[in-house]
């Protein structure tokens, strides 16, 4: 029986061998590339101030809408052209009020906190049914045929 439990020892040590001799080695954490793919590090949000707005009889309400494009530890980028396009909640363009310029696709270049901002000009109130939505899309094209897209929605309420 002793010859036996010798032989089960042997067996399951051999066995457990890789294992053991494995977890006593450790690999250091490798940075990335600096030249693998870049948009993965680069954040683009977008703000609109205010975010709901009403429709009037005679005035157009304004919001401010602003982009901010930067590197993934916060380090903003300048220097880059943002480009703002208003939207219906298909993905068309939108009609229901405009952008700076009373258009309703529009190109900004980010300053040097990488900020780029427009005014968004609400409808008319004759110009909606009722409360409805429209978005604000905005594009930064990257390498190659990368782009990076962000976009915010403004609630518009029909005024009484």
């Amino acid at each position: 029986m002793k010859k036996n439990t010798t032989v089960y020892f042997i067996t399951a040590l051999l066995a457990l061998s890789p294992f053991l001799f494995n977890s006593c080695k450790t690999d250091t954490v490798s940075e990335p590339s600096p030249l693998g793919p870049s948009s993965i590090g680069v954040i683009l949000g977008l703000t609109a101030n205010p975010n709901v707005i009403v429709a009037g009889e005679t005035n157009r309400q304004i919001s401010t809408i602003t982009a901010k494009l930067a590197k993934y530890d916060g380090i903003p980028l300048s220097g880059r052209t943002i480009l703002f396009e208003l939207l219906n909640s298909a993905g068309r363009r939108s009609s229901l009020g405009y952008l700076e310029g009373k258009v309703n696709m529009l190109s900004v270049v980010t300053d040097s906190s990488g900020l780029a901002q427009t005014q968004y000009y609400g409808p008319l109130k004759g110009d909606v049914r009722s409360n409805t939505d429209v978005y604000v899309r905005a594009t930064v094209v990257w390498e190659g045929s990368q782009e990076i897209q962000d976009s915010i929605q403004l609630y518009i309420i029909r005024g009484d």
